[in-house]
């Protein structure tokens, strides 16, 4: 299976758009999304799976954008929730890519061994708005995706020691970011 991390600087940064919109630009690769969250929502259970396509919730975005399987893990410890990601790749061997969208959870935890991985950060607003659970997962990403306009020149340069694509204001994607992931997950 093929596994693919997206973490995010914040809510609203883009991490479910950018991955929905991958999803949307690989469809030879049949995906199951999973989305982390440390806060509870109200869907009753540890591990929910989205059945509607026309959800407006995350879940329901990444089946509309191709997605073959949807799950919500909700207020899971880090530990708990990469269990739980483990069991809920055992209950959907139709799909052979994994979209993980947490800022907890990396690549190398949920991916087993010689799967391809890639990990990439969706970054937007200013530094100091950024979750700190983003600053401890951004040194193990493989890429950056800046969003809503932002530029390099906002922030700090060890960020920059990765590759950096650029969103323009409004959209999710860039040839390169694809160029880049499928190489990273299939060549």
């Amino acid at each position: 299976m093929a596994v693919l991390v997206i973490a995010g600087s914040g809510r609203g940064a883009g991490k479910t758009a950018v991955g929905c919109a991958l999803i949307a630009a690989m469809p030879e690769l049949q995906w199951m999304a999973v989305k982390v969250t440390p806060h509870l929502h109200d869907v009753g259970e540890e591990v929910w799976e989205e059945l509607d396509e026309g959800s407006d919730k995350d879940t329901g975005r990444y089946l509309a954008s191709g997605a073959r399987r949807s799950f919500l893990i909700s207020g899971a410890s880090e530990s708990r929730a990469a269990a739980l990601i483990g069991e809920v790749r055992n209950c959907a061997p139709e799909c052979d890519a994994l979209l993980v969208e947490s800022n907890r959870i990396a690549a190398g935890v949920v991916a087993s061994r010689g799967e391809r991985v890639c990990s990439i950060a969706v970054l937007a607003g200013t530094e100091s708005e950024w979750k700190p659970s983003l600053r401890e997962c951004v040194g193990g990403v493989d890429a950056l995706v800046l969003a809503n306009g932002l530029s390099p020149e906002e922030f700090e340069s060890p960020f920059l020691r990765k590759p950096v694509f650029g969103l323009v204001a409004g959209q999710w994607l860039v040839p390169e970011l694809v160029r880049f992931v499928r190489a990273r997950l299939l060549d």
